[in-house]
């Protein structure tokens, strides 16, 4: 179905000052009917949460020194539509400005770089219930623009009953100081994401055309819901590069710290799905002997008292793989241990079983990007 973007918001934002939108927006009660039960917490001996240290993959973004603010009719819409390949979006690009695409996204920019559009739409199975659009949201803004240098958070506005939301930032990108706004929003099961970048001193000229462009933008979402599922991706390593991993970037990630562990998570924004690495050093090896009894009790101690095996393979890398389910918690999972040296690591990937058909191929491709180097 093609809709154009809406934006019941007033999108004005006042650049010399640095002030932002200042709505109170109350939540509302989910729609989405939740499963029966939700995944376990994360172990209660924790340290203040830390965000992954990532390099943002999403887009290939390369700049150059600011140039002088280029002349008023750089900044002028063409006549001419620009319809992505795939059909997904529909949009008015400056005149003169590069359109580059993927299978789900476009990008849009000058040839002096000073100025950023990027468009890309994420399937995520089924229309996510509000708290779980803002999990996407803020998971999105943490792992792609965090990992910035200056990356300072400006304003922050979701309005849960129209399933939209924008975010305001500042960050440093190739040494040059960044505005970037993106805005969210939800269709059915796909979220757009649209994100605006500029220069920090030619923000007050690029935006006012940034909104025209906005205005000009023309969504498919039935075409979108045809993508893979959280199709977009950044890579994450563990403490002491203990471990490689690739996540979708709108999951949710927490670390936990305790005398012996170290347990990094990530969660799908409705939390019915978990990525999970348990690092364990007590200073003494663990020996082959005594791994597996050790898995399983740490799988009990972390997950559930009922977990049951229905599976044990001994994988080519020499870790051991373990399916398994838990009766009482209605949700299953698979994990893979191994011990090097003294530490002793134990990888999970689970879902709540009624969301098995949502989850299942993605925790599969991830599972398969974990590498212990």
């Amino acid at each position: 179905m093609k809709n154009i973007i809406y934006r019941p918001f007033i999108w004005i934002m006042v650049f010399v000052l640095g002030v932002g939108l200042a709505c109170n927006i109350p939540g509302l009660t989910p729609s989405t009917p939740e499963p029966v039960k939700t995944l376990p917490p994360l172990p209660t001996n924790t340290n203040t949460p830390s965000q992954p240290t990532a390099t943002p993959t999403e887009a290939i973004l390369t700049k150059t020194p600011t140039l002088p603010v280029p002349e008023e009719e750089f900044l002028k819409l063409g006549n001419a539509t620009y319809v992505h390949t795939g059909g997904i979006f529909e949009v008015l690009p400056p005149l003169g400005w590069n359109v580059e695409e993927t299978t789900a996204s476009i990008s849009i920019e000058p040839d002096d770089q000073s100025g950023f559009i990027y468009f890309v739409s994420t399937n995520t199975g089924y229309q996510l219930p509000p708290e779980a659009f803002e999990n996407f949201v803020n998971a999105r803004e943490i792992n792609f623009f965090g990992g910035f240098d200056d990356y300072v958070e400006l304003d922050f506005d979701v309005d849960y009953d129209a399933g939209i939301a924008m975010a305001e930032k500042e960050l440093l990108f190739g040494g040059v100081l960044q505005r970037v706004i993106t805005y969210y929003d939800q269709q059915g099961q796909v979220i757009f994401s649209l994100d605006f970048w500029a220069d920090a001193d030619k923000a007050p000229v690029y935006f006012p055309t940034y909104d025209q462009i906005f205005d000009s933008v023309v969504v498919d979402s039935g075409l979108a819901a045809e993508q893979e599922l959280y199709w977009w991706i950044f890579d994450f390593s563990g403490p002491n590069n203990l471990f490689t991993i690739e996540v979708p970037n709108s999951w949710w990630y927490e670390q936990s710290v305790g005398e012996y562990t170290v347990v990094d998570t990530f969660y799908s924004p409705d939390e019915h799905a978990v990525i999970q690495n348990i690092a364990y050093d007590d200073g003494n090896p663990i020996t082959k002997t005594e791994a597996g009894q050790f898995a399983l009790d740490l799988l009990r101690n972390f997950y559930a008292s009922d977990i049951t095996i229905t599976d044990d393979t001994i994988q080519p890398d020499g870790s051991e793989r373990l399916t398994w389910y838990s009766p009482g918690g209605n949700y299953s999972g698979v994990s893979f241990f191994e011990s090097r040296g003294t530490t002793f690591l134990l990888f999970t990937a689970m879902y709540d079983n009624p969301f098995e058909d949502i989850y299942l191929d993605i925790l599969d491709y991830i599972v398969g990007t974990y590498e212990v180097p």
